[in-house]
């Protein structure tokens, strides 16, 4: 058990309801494992029980069941990334994700990534993508210990598949990329079991000066040309 003063509790777990006006409180982060639809979500941030109750990281959970989390003019913001009646075209799981071809480009918050490519090997799986830092401040860095791909979800006769990120990473271990720059490169996490894939998800996220975004790639791979060493 840690005792936290007031400013880590608001930072830390800033939409529960905890009071503002409260002291000291006494906080214990715990090694409990998040499962959504039956499939763990990676947490870069425990959750902490205080005075009995569990509270968990409100950004990394919204993202995870399809919303955007945002802070405007004072206000908190959960947007939904659901599509309320099924659309044409390819979906992923019962979501109804609209699933894309691939390049694909995402914008959030003055940062672009495109994803290019993808490359599949008996020891990884490999995803080309440009990361632009648009900012006028911030330095971006890679939070890779939170990049997770997933395969196959949501396909008649064949099971779902998650692996985090490769040990190896030389193009993106230690890169950091100034405010109006760019980096070409390829993102590499650990290989999947089955080769024959229908869709993957890609999520990648970024840390910056006081942000951190995630970027979420929800990719159509029938009828894809992988890419070859």
């Amino acid at each position: 058990m840690k005792k936290l003063g007031i400013g880590f509790i608001c930072g830390a777990i800033f939409f529960t309801g905890i009071s503002a006006f409260a002291s000291n409180l006494t906080a214990d982060n715990k090694n409990y494992k998040l499962f959504i639809n039956n499939k763990e979500q990676v947490l870069s941030e425990k959750p902490v029980s205080i005075n009995g109750k569990v509270y968990l990281p409100v950004r990394e959970v919204a993202e995870a069941v399809g919303y955007e989390v945002a802070f405007e003019n004072g206000n908190i913001k959960l947007n939904s990334n659901r599509n309320d009646q099924k659309k044409e075209g390819s979906t992923s799981s019962d979501r109804n994700v609209k699933l894309q071809k691939i390049p694909i480009t995402k914008k959030m918050k003055d940062v672009e990534v495109t994803v290019h490519a993808i490359r599949i090997t008996e020891s990884t799986t490999d995803f080309e993508v440009t990361i632009k830092n648009n900012t006028d401040n911030e330095n971006i860095t890679l939070d890779l210990p939170r990049t997770l791909v997933e395969a196959n979800d949501n396909v008649a006769g064949k099971q779902s598949e998650t692996v985090g990120i490769s040990p190896v990473n030389p193009d993106f271990g230690n890169v950091t990329i100034k405010p109006k720059k760019e980096i070409h490169g390829w993102v590499s996490a650990k290989g999947l079991v089955e080769k024959n894939i229908d869709n993957l998800t890609f999520q990648l996220s970024l840390h910056g000066k006081s942000k951190k975004r995630t970027f979420t790639f929800h990719i159509d791979c029938k009828d894809m040309k992988f890419r070859t060493l």
